[in-house]
């Protein structure tokens, strides 16, 4: 019997339409009218979660609401907590219009519910956090993403989207999702300058600044208050010994994020090792050559149901797959750039990234 389902052939994105994608983010940025800062957290976190995707191809992608509350969560944590330590109030205000954003007040109430500002202790509160991620999702689909793509004199472009206001998801048009991660870098650090910006102009919020304050890096600073909880379940799996230079741990000890948070900005549990000072202060914001990608995935592979028992009740993401995704991901764009990676090697530390160094790596 003849097979007459129909077969959807995949291909790359063209040249052309990667840069109309791009045009348009920039149309949309400069073009739209913003009474809060949505429109740029969802940006971002579609980028964020095309990334974890693995899509590599012009296909459709289909987000779901739940799925971008927990990114929402995870941008807006860190701005819930007041900006000045001498002042409990000042929690900078993320719309223009009368009030706080919504989202703010969702997360200020679990935070109050649960008597905590740590993000990893408030995802192990399930039933608290659960409600919250709801809530959050009901505000993204009556909001952000029914406007996002509207630009001031009722200009509309539906170049990522259709909306449909009965979906529980968003999916993205073809072409979209593979566009989303190939320029993650450059979307990230255009939203957060727009985000940065309008933030700096709401008079609400004029009281608590002054001319030499780093408002870009209080929002969007990496908080590390509870990587210390994963060394334990780390040491083990590394027999003690830096993950990079195999030199004994004892009191010079870190976390370090395999793949930079700097390319990635969420804390996921298979991700980290541990390092020694040395290593983790040098290594910063580059990857780490391609003998350590191999030897990260066979960690991986031999301790990740241990790492997954021993930081389960951490709070943290933990989820092997989406962990050896985001990391296929970052490789893979280093190899299409010809960027430089890290290595201990004395004298040497960056070199240019050799993609014949790279077996595991997806074509």
């Amino acid at each position: 019997m003849a097979d007459n389902t129909m077969q959807v052939v995949t291909t790359m994105p063209t040249a052309d339409f990667q840069i109309n994608f791009l045009r348009n983010i920039q149309w949309l940025l400069e073009s739209s009218s913003y009474t809060s800062t949505y429109k740029f957290a969802l940006l971002m976190a579609m980028t964020n979660l095309c990334i974890e995707s693995g899509i590599d191809d012009d296909r459709e992608h289909a987000i779901n609401y739940q799925q971008l509350a927990e990114q929402f969560i995870h941008l807006y944590w860190n701005q819930t907590l007041p900006f000045s330590d001498k002042d409990s109030d000042s929690i900078l205000k993320q719309s223009n219009t009368t009030g706080q954003a919504k989202v703010i007040n969702s997360i200020l109430k679990l935070q109050q519910d649960i008597q905590t500002t740590s993000l990893t202790i408030a995802r192990t509160h399930k039933m608290p956090w659960q409600l919250t991620l709801k809530e959050v999702a009901r505000t993204i689909k009556a909001n952000p993403s029914r406007y996002l793509q509207n630009a001031e004199n009722k200009q509309s472009r539906e170049f990522l989207f259709v909306y449909d206001p009965k979906a529980n998801s968003i999916t993205l048009k073809r072409g979209i999702a593979y566009c989303f991660a190939r320029f993650s870098k450059i979307i990230h650090k255009l939203c957060q300058q727009y985000w940065t910006e309008f933030v700096r102009k709401n008079r609400h919020n004029q009281i608590y600044f002054s001319d030499d304050v780093d408002l870009q890096q209080f929002l969007f600073h990496q908080s590390r208050q509870s990587l210390k909880l994963l060394i334990p379940v780390l040491l083990d799996t590394q027999d003690r010994q830096c993950f990079y230079c195999q030199q004994p741990l004892t009191s010079n000890l870190e976390v370090d994020h395999f793949i930079p948070w700097s390319k990635y900005p969420i804390d996921t549990t298979h991700n980290f090792v541990l390092t020694d000072h040395k290593c983790n202060n040098s290594k910063r914001d580059y990857l780490a050559e391609e003998i350590f990608y191999e030897k990260w995935l066979i960690r991986n592979q031999q301790h990740g149901d241990a790492i997954d028992k021993g930081t389960k009740n951490l709070g943290f993401v933990t989820n092997l797959e989406r962990s050896e995704t985001v990391s296929q991901w970052a490789y893979q764009m280093a190899v299409e750039h010809n960027d430089l990676v890290w290595t201990p090697q004395k004298g040497l530390k960056l070199r240019t990234i050799n993609p014949d160094l790279l077996p595991f790596l997806r074509n």
